[in-house]
């Protein structure tokens, strides 16, 4: 039910924190350097990664830390971010639509100040991209000095991962609520 959801969603949000890790270690966040809210499909032809390419040169990473990269080396490094960027469009889908059914079911609402929870969630996960996008931003721009290597804001950087660890937490408790409602009813009663 509900519960077992929300567990399972808090798992996909385990794994796209997991792969956002990945995806910084292999450099690959700054690759696309373009942000639609509805997502985009993967280039299929020569000629649309070679326009998403074209895109990457005009950027400060490419001038200054990977002039010469080939077009099969930028595909990798674009796959990567491209891939963590649709698993968070598709986490919006698996949380969104159940949350859908289980809000018309009158399952939300028998559990006492769920549907606030659920909707405090579903607006911090969908803000969580553009908070993503924001850290992006501040790595596509010129470093202020000529020997600095393009990064990323690790303050920004540190509020990307802050609100995928909330986002995680508030699902994971949430979920257990869920589970055994009445296990938390008595603990904030005892109090």
């Amino acid at each position: 039910g509900l519960g077992i959801w929300l567990l399972g969603v808090s798992g996909a949000v385990f794994g796209m924190v997991v792969l956002g890790g990945v995806t910084r270690l292999t450099r690959s966040g700054l690759s696309m350097v373009d942000w639609r809210p509805q997502g985009s499909m993967l280039p299929s032809t020569d000629d649309a990664w070679t326009i998403e390419f074209e895109k990457y040169k005009q950027f400060p990473e490419y001038k200054r830390l990977n002039i010469g990269m080939t077009l099969d080396e930028f595909k990798k490094i674009y796959f990567m971010e491209w891939l963590h960027r649709m698993w968070g469009r598709g986490l919006g889908v698996i949380f969104g639509l159940p949350l859908i059914y289980f809000v018309a079911s009158g399952r939300v609402g028998r559990l006492p100040g769920m549907a606030p929870k659920l909707a405090g969630l579903f607006l911090l996960g969908g803000g969580q991209g553009l908070v993503g996008w924001w850290m992006v931003r501040s790595g596509l721009e010129e470093p202020e000095h000529h020997y600095k290597e393009p990064r990323v804001s690790p303050y920004r950087l540190t509020a990307h991962l802050v609100v995928a660890l909330a986002v995680y937490s508030g699902l994971f408790w949430t979920g257990l609520t869920a589970l055994n409602p009445n296990a938390f009813a008595l603990e904030s009663v005892s109090k």
